[in-house]
């Protein structure tokens, strides 16, 4: 067997003789053997994303055929089974069959064994391919779940090849497990309405890439999206709005009495139910998020009687304004119905988390409420922010009834904080939850705003769907360390983990959803999963580009933004010249600029630093691949002189 060691970087190519191979000085100059497919035709090379804890490179291949057997235990055949030859059929073209173990069959199947062996990790897995036989030990479903992730990334994404009759996939061993328990994706369904399907298939996607937590954002003042058959109204009202199509989010009138509520939607209790087990089948916890006591204007405007205010008629808000929208946390109704509405999402929800918010409350009406007075005079509150604890701490306990865990948004830590409770860490700059929640003893999931939010720009501005104002390029996303510096090493034990966020404001279609999402989630996927000694940004973007193929194969929807230059200049009026500058997040390939203004070729200069242009020059550059490919599109910069 030989390991690799250029963190990540394979080859699987059939040698002739291991004598041959041995006396070769670079795995990157063993040539391919003739008769066979490699797992990358082009290159012959591999790279996973995630990228596992080690890998052995062996000599020859397994052929995956339409008589190749699988055999799993019994206790995960009517789960594991259906899903195995869903995807081998999916990514293969090869029907097979899934039964129990045969003792009889002596070679070309694929064994999954539950094994006790103390060294493989409840997620974790071994996974030994021989030219005879795949072997695969977990201790859990979870383990060969995530062992058969990997397996299907030893299969060229190629179309082409599902005309093939049989698969070569290299022979390996690779043992693995997860950096983190928690390896997310948070979906904002309540700004923008995304179908059943469309989230199903996002679940189907990032399981793929080992990522094992669907946070669903189901409410917010924007809408309401589950189904609570005691109080109808939070759908029948709550998940519907005025039309403000092509009005920019934060530039939205509120609805008038007349106007009709044509956007929206919801999900039923079965679709919700459909959608849990369907995320079961391929391990992701599915963990529901109701936004209070704040973001609850949907919620208030479909029971008035939740607010503080007794002159207002409240509509489900249009876009980004959205004043009086937290609940009363004075007035006992409040409770009892948000205990209600955690009875039904419990029984819908079967994860062990309840997600409740608890961010950006605006406290203006509890400082005028008299309901609200009175509690923080009964309960010697100091403030406002202690009544938002004492609020948070009644709905904790009515969650850890039901044997529910409560998370929360960093803001649940103001007042008295929120004892037992897991802390969502999403602000930074003045703000330090991410250590400041660990140091107080709170678990805590890292969701920086700065590395995580994935609703903005992920290249040139000029280039992209409206969003934010900040951009999140692929490398940021990749390049996080979830665990702070300054913690103590029992303090880094309560770093769960870390996920990324795709609020809705910007993603009024499953189209602009799905490209905000893609490659971005696979980078977090490494982030969670990964050793920071294993990961290589190099390698990271070959699997990247590999994994295009698997998407367009999938007919997933992506952003090819790495492959868009960033171009900046400084401005030198003195001399009437501009230094210029290209930032790429993509640094494989070349990037070529003209400086008149003509379309960039792949015969045009090379970038290889800082160069110098007249003032009002029109630069464009773009990238191109060693066969002459563009890439990306063409970014164009005018070097204008500043104002005077």
């Amino acid at each position: 067997m030989l390991k690799n060691e250029t963190n990540g970087l394979y080859s699987f190519n059939h040698i002739r003789s291991l004598i041959l191979l041995i006396t070769l000085p670079l795995l990157s100059s063993i040539k391919i053997s003739e008769d066979v497919k490699p797992v990358n035709s082009e290159t012959g090379k591999v790279y996973f994303i995630p990228q596992p804890e080690s890998v052995k490179i062996g000599v020859g291949y397994f052929s995956l055929v339409p008589t190749t057997k699988i055999f799993l235990p019994e206790k995960f055949i009517d789960d594991l089974g259906p899903y195995i030859k869903e995807k081998i059929k999916n990514d293969a073209g090869l029907n097979v069959h899934v039964a129990e173990w045969n003792k009889t069959t002596s070679s070309n199947y694929i064994r999954f064994d539950i094994t006790d062996d103390p060294s493989i990790a409840k997620e974790g897995y071994a996974l030994k391919i021989s030219s005879k036989e795949i072997n695969i030990k977990a201790t859990t479903y979870a383990g060969f779940f995530n062992a058969f992730q990997t397996l299907r990334q030893t299969i060229d994404g190629d179309t082409k090849q599902l005309a093939s009759k049989s698969i070569h996939i290299p022979c390996m061993e690779v043992t693995d497990k997860p950096r983190f328990e928690w390896r997310g994706l948070m979906l904002d369904v309540s700004r923008h309405f995304q179908s059943k399907e469309f989230v199903k298939k996002q679940i189907d996607i990032i399981s793929s890439y080992k990522t094992n937590k669907f946070h669903w954002h189901l409410s917010d003042d924007q809408g309401w999206r589950v189904e609570i058959k005691k109080y109808p109204n939070l759908t029948i009202k709550g998940a519907w709005r005025a039309n403000r199509t092509g009005i920019h989010w934060w530039d939205r009138e509120f609805r008038k009495p007349e106007e009709a509520t044509t956007i929206g939607g919801f999900y039923t209790q079965d679709d919700i139910k459909e959608v849990v087990e369907y995320a079961r089948i391929r391990n992701v916890e599915v963990i529901p998020e109701i936004d209070i006591p704040g973001h609850s204007k949907a919620l208030i405007a479909s029971y008035p009687f939740l607010t503080c205010r007794k002159d207002v008629l409240f509509e489900v808000s249009t876009g980004g304004r959205s004043p009086n929208n937290a609940l009363c946390a004075g007035k006992e109704t409040t409770y009892e119905f948000i205990n209600d509405v955690l009875s039904e999402l419990t029984e819908l929800f079967p994860s062990k988390y309840i997600h409740i918010g608890g961010d950006e409350c605006n406290k203006n009406d509890w400082a005028k409420c008299e309901h609200c007075t009175k509690t923080v005079k009964e309960h010697g509150l100091k403030d406002l922010n202690e009544l938002q604890s004492h609020f948070i701490s009644r709905i904790n306990k009515q969650i850890i009834s039901r044997g529910k865990t409560l998370i929360g948004w960093d803001e649940i830590l103001d007042g008295k904080g929120a004892p037992k409770a897991i802390i969502m860490a999403w602000r930074r700059n003045r703000y330090s939850p991410e250590v400041d929640a660990p140091r107080a003893g709170y678990k805590t999931i890292q969701a920086s705003y700065l590395h995580s939010y994935i609703n903005n720009h992920q290249g040139p501005v000029d280039l992209e769907p409206e969003a934010p104002r900040g951009i999140i390029p692929l490398k940021k996303v990749y390049q996080y360390e979830p665990i702070p510096e300054g913690l103590t090493k029992e303090e880094a034990k309560l770093i769960m983990g870390s996920q990324v966020c795709l609020w809705g404001e910007f993603t009024p279609t499953s189209d602009i959803g799905e490209l905000m999402l893609y490659p971005r989630v696979l980078a977090n996927a490494e982030v969670g999963w990964t050793d920071p000694s294993l990961k290589n940004w190099t390698r990271f973007q070959h699997g990247v580009e590999m994994n295009f193929k698997r998407l367009d194969r999938d007919r997933v929807i992506y952003s090819r933004s790495m492959y868009n230059p960033f171009i900046s200049f400084a401005a030198d009026s003195l001399e009437l010249v501009a230094k210029v500058h290209f930032f790429t997040d993509s640094d494989l390939h070349n990037v070529r600029f003209t400086k008149n203004g003509s379309e960039p070729t792949v015969g045009s200069t090379k970038y290889t630093g800082v160069f110098n242009a007249e003032l009002n020059a029109v630069i464009k550059a773009a990238i191109f691949d060693e066969k002459g490919n563009k890439l990306g599109q063409t970014v164009t910069r005018t070097l204008s002189p500043p104002k005077k």
